[in-house]
């Protein structure tokens, strides 16, 4: 291996299509012939399109064989194809070098994510991940509700007893609860 090469470089491969079964079948054994290994995915359907995600771990030659290839995982599929090759993650000045975590859920109104991220934004944390998610709450009156999972990087002076304080009263505000509160989260930064 080359002064300065990573045993192992994360990407991130998209397809944007028509859905089709075996869609996002066909992607993951697109990365296992190249030698990857899938981190996390996800697949989603909009009317007629379906979107699939795959984030990525590989030996160099194996994300270059995917970057390569993507032309004829581009015609197999029918799909639009994005794969972008990372660079190793980096730590931002200013910022702790620990993930932090929470995951709450709430009653589905609009406005929740806009308030989550202008909370996020206010003490300065860096989103690493966010996925939400609606369901309907079965029983005698079902409801809409919405699970947030977010994935932080904090400031070195991060309040964090502020910052829990503010996100209570917007979990309240929504009707809902602290699932996880915030914590240090293990894992790879970027990937979770």
């Amino acid at each position: 291996m080359a002064e300065g090469q990573a045993e192992h470089q994360h990407a991130a491969l998209w397809l944007i299509g028509p859905d089709m079964p075996g869609l996002l079948r066909m992607g993951a054994k697109y990365v296992f012939d190249r030698g990857g290994n899938i981190d996390k995915d996800i697949a989603d359907k909009f009317g007629e399109k379906a979107v699939v995600f795959l984030s990525i771990t590989a030996k160099p030659d194996g994300i270059r064989r995917m970057d390569l290839d993507k032309e004829q995982l581009k015609k197999e599929s029918g799909c639009g194809v994005v794969f972008q090759p990372m660079n190793s993650p980096t730590i931002p000045g200013g910022y702790q070098p620990d993930l932090h975590g929470f995951d709450i859920v709430t009653n589905d109104k609009p406005g929740i994510i806009a308030d989550l991220t202008e909370l996020l934004a206010k003490f300065g944390t860096l989103i690493v991940g966010h996925a939400g998610e609606r369901y309907i709450e079965p029983g005698p009156q079902p409801r809409a509700r919405g699970g947030q999972k977010c994935i932080l990087m904090l400031p070195h002076d991060f309040d964090h007893f502020e910052f829990v304080r503010e996100l209570d009263a917007l979990v309240k505000k929504y009707k809902g609860t602290m699932k996880t509160p915030l914590q240090k989260v293990p894992g790879l930064l970027w990937w979770w």
